[in-house]
């Protein structure tokens, strides 16, 4: 699969030279599909690679997606995001300002069940989320409106949002949710898993330490302090953050459920680090810090008991997680020891309390 994945990346840069980044790679453990998307003067394009070679792939013309067929190639959508096969979301490019997220079959009454358990939280303090407009059981498509503002950069100028964020999170998860899903700190290890799976299915080493680093905090779960169950976004990360008409909004709520509260904190913290590390959307060292010392004052959790702890189990299995993640990532695969790196120093200050 390694010379598969070299493979795939040529290719890519052969039919398009003018590409200037592999962005994105997961695979498919199934059939051991590589799925990627790359970007550059072209715009954006997608790609599958298997054992029969390089295929482009399409966001109007994706047969496991009912709303390709009714996108067509008309032009009057813009493609936001495309995962093949699994997820298309495209902003009219006239008429109604409106956003279509198109699932796979069947998923998509579930997505606006859990639409609407966000709603109701933006209803009691929360932060802003894009309204359903109506739900097109047809194309498997929720239909949103469209938010105008623009992600949050992490610069010191954004300290004050971060807080907020904080405290319109700690709104967030009040919501029990008991009709949601329960996501546990042993789930949390089963998407380490499926992520380690990923990686040796490309025939990729893990990053250096990272098989001691996962050991180490394998090892510390019988230890974890009793799980405080809260709404959880459980895809919360700096990217998701943007700054709408003066509110904080956050999208995407697909893996809505409940978990510890800890979760999403410490999942946006890792990202805070990584971005530091990467240089990325205004990030630094400092402004990493703040940002994170921002977010949990708004919060509001630190007297409660065990949370700094499950904090930081959720930060270092977030920082594992990225190092996986990346390691599939041509541009930061040789830079995924600072993530295993960092992980390990928070392990390394785990200390139950409560």
């Amino acid at each position: 699969m390694r010379r598969l994945l070299d493979s795939a990346t040529r290719g890519v840069q052969q039919v398009y030279p003018d590409l200037e980044e592999i962005v994105r790679v997961d695979v498919d453990l199934d059939g051991g599909t590589l799925m990627l998307t790359a970007v550059g003067a072209a715009g954006t394009r997608w790609f599958t690679h298997d054992g029969q070679g390089l295929l482009e792939r399409f966001p109007e013309s994706d047969p496991k997606l009912p709303l390709s067929a009714h996108l067509g190639a008309s032009g009057e959508w813009r493609v936001l995001s495309y995962r093949p096969g699994r997820r298309v979301v495209v902003a009219a490019q006239r008429g109604e300002p409106v956003v279509l997220k198109g699932h796979r079959r069947s998923r998509s009454s579930r997505a606006a069940a859990k639409q609407g358990l966000a709603e109701r939280a933006m209803q009691r303090g929360a932060f802003r989320v894009p309204r359903l407009l109506r739900h097109d059981g047809e194309h498997e498509a929720l239909v949103f409106e469209r938010l105008t503002g623009k992600e949050v950069e992490l610069e010191r100028a954004s300290v004050p949002l971060y807080r907020r964020l904080g405290e319109e999170l700690a709104v967030f998860q009040r919501d029990g949710a008991a009709e949601l899903e329960t996501f546990t700190p042993v789930d949390e290890l089963g998407v380490l898993e499926l992520w380690r799976r990923k990686v040796e299915r490309a025939e990729l080493a893990p990053p250096a330490g990272w098989p001691e680093a996962h050991a180490r905090l394998v090892e510390f779960l019988p230890r974890l302090p009793a799980t405080q169950f809260g709404l959880a976004h459980r895809d919360l990360h700096d990217r998701q953050v943007h700054l709408v008409g003066g509110q904080v909004a956050l999208f995407d709520f697909d893996l809505l459920c409940r978990a510890d509260v800890a979760l999403d904190p410490g999942n946006l913290v890792a990202h805070l680090c990584w971005r530091a590390h990467q240089g990325l959307h205004g990030a630094d060292e400092s402004s990493a810090r703040e940002l994170e010392s921002a977010l949990l004052a708004g919060l509001g959790r630190e007297g409660e008991p065990g949370f700094e702890t499950r904090l930081a189990f959720y930060s270092a299995s977030a920082l594992l997680r990225l190092a996986l993640v990346y390691r599939l990532r041509p541009r930061w695969s040789a830079r995924v020891t600072e993530l295993v790196a960092r992980a390990g120093a928070v392990l390394d200050d785990l200390a139950p309390t409560g």
